[in-house]
């Protein structure tokens, strides 16, 4: 038990130092609030970065949720998918300022998502 105790402590540690709120500074957020009917997924691709792809999945109605840019990102791959969507493409949002805040509504049903570019 000692042991589990000792490793969390160094990992939370860890974490600790490689957050350092100028890196927090140097980057933008991307956000989402899900005002649709329907299970959102969203992925984030990161180019240049050495942080890892990731995706948040089955955020539903009146959820929000984002990600912060990693400082090292040159570019980002978005991607929007709407659980059960059987016709058409929710576009995504082309991210090319990664120094700034960029938000998103998605709304709609699942036969006719649509996502807005709103203020952060």
């Amino acid at each position: 038990m000692a042991y589990g105790v000792a490793t969390l402590l160094l990992a939370l540690g860890g974490t600790a130092v490689t957050a350092s709120p100028a890196a927090a500074q140097d980057s933008g957020h991307i956000g989402f609030s899900n005002k649709g009917w329907f299970l959102a997924k969203t992925c984030y691709k990161w180019q240049g970065s050495a942080t890892p792809d990731s995706c948040d999945d089955n955020k539903a109605i009146g959820q929000d949720w984002g990600v912060d840019i990693p400082a090292d990102a040159t570019g980002v791959e978005v991607t929007v998918l709407v659980h059960g969507q059987q016709i058409g493409d929710l576009e995504a949002p082309q991210i090319t300022d990664l120094k700034s805040n960029h938000c998103y509504e998605l709304s709609g049903y699942t036969w006719g998502p649509s996502i807005t570019e709103k203020s952060c």
